[in-house]
């Protein structure tokens, strides 16, 4: 069995955001650099979860429980990106949010960009 694409992707994506924590880190911004590298794993942790939850079944006899894990594996990612911004801004401090935000919307952005290609 190979491997859902949308799991490729999201080590794709930890592996974009570890690079850019680690240059940040080396130079002297560990706030940046954990703030980056935890939002990474706020978009990039969900979209593996989906992948496994999601593609679990296969095949056209499979068809009606292929829809209820995607839907099952979509509200799990939405809970799971709730539940981790939610526990990242009570529990990790210093924080910053900035980075957060744009390492987040980043990793969305590779996603997307991702998906794109491999449509093609």
């Amino acid at each position: 069995m190979t491997k859902p694409p949308v799991l490729v992707i999201a080590a794709v994506q930890l592996l974009l955001v570890s690079l850019a924590g680690a240059v940040l880190h080396l130079n002297g911004k560990p706030v940046t650099a954990l703030s980056v590298l935890i939002g990474g794993a706020l978009c990039a942790l969900p979209n593996a979860y989906f992948g496994l939850r999601a593609f679990r079944d296969s095949g056209a006899r499979a068809a009606h429980r292929v829809v209820g894990n995607f839907y099952r594996a979509e509200t799990g990612k939405f809970v799971m990106t709730l539940v981790g911004f939610a526990a990242v801004f009570a529990a990790v401090r210093p924080l910053n949010a900035a980075a957060l935000f744009i390492s987040y919307g980043l990793c969305v952005i590779v996603q997307w960009v991702l998906v794109a290609r491999l449509v093609r």
